[in-house]
């Protein structure tokens, strides 16, 4: 259950269209799931289905989350990506975003424990320098005050693209955070 009515298949739209409306939630839904005859939206993308109840927006949203997280060159760093999302996700105490990583999260080849350990950053041998660099980078935009220093050392290990893409996950994933913390759904 979420505060709003989440749009997880097109029937589930909350009243009567209006024909813009139908023609977005028609691309949305073709977008995500091209050629499927009854598509759903799965849980752990409930922030979609929530955006949903403007298509044009969350198909928007998919788009941009898919680029970041697929075709930039810095997210080819599957475990940090997913390591900075989680660090995203530590400081807006998004439960339900940091859940519905998990699988993104081993699937980038990084343990559970690792996640346990995540607040515990800077102690941890959980993380290797680069691991930790993401982490703290992560925790500084999303605080607003990102130091020199840093910055300089995320444009010597990554460059300043890999600065940009990074710091561009980082700002998407936050995104994703707020509206789901606003919306607190919550898995079945």
């Amino acid at each position: 259950m979420s505060r709003v009515t989440a749009v997880y298949q097109p029937g589930d739209y909350p009243g009567t269209p209006d024909e813009q409306t139908r023609t977005d939630l028609a691309e949305l839904f073709g977008h995500m799931f091209p050629g499927v005859e009854n598509p759903e939206i799965d849980r752990p993308h409930a922030g979609v289905a929530i955006a949903a109840l403007n298509p044009g927006l969350a198909l928007q949203l998919s788009r941009l989350s898919g680029y970041a997280a697929l075709k930039l060159g810095w997210s080819q760093r599957a475990d940090l990506r997913e390591i900075a999302i989680q660090a995203v996700n530590l400081h807006f105490k998004s439960g339900f975003s940091a859940q519905s990583r998990f699988t993104a999260w081993e699937a980038a080849g990084l343990r559970m424990e690792q996640l346990a350990a995540l607040p515990y950053w800077r102690t941890t041998n959980q993380f290797d320098d680069e691991q930790r660099l993401i982490v703290e980078y992560a925790l500084a935009v999303v605080s607003g005050e990102v130091p020199e220093e840093l910055f300089a050392r995320v444009i010597a290990q990554h460059g300043q693209k890999g600065a940009v893409e990074c710091t561009a996950v980082i700002g998407i994933w936050s995104m994703w955070a707020m509206l789901l913390n606003a919306t607190q759904p919550r898995f079945d």
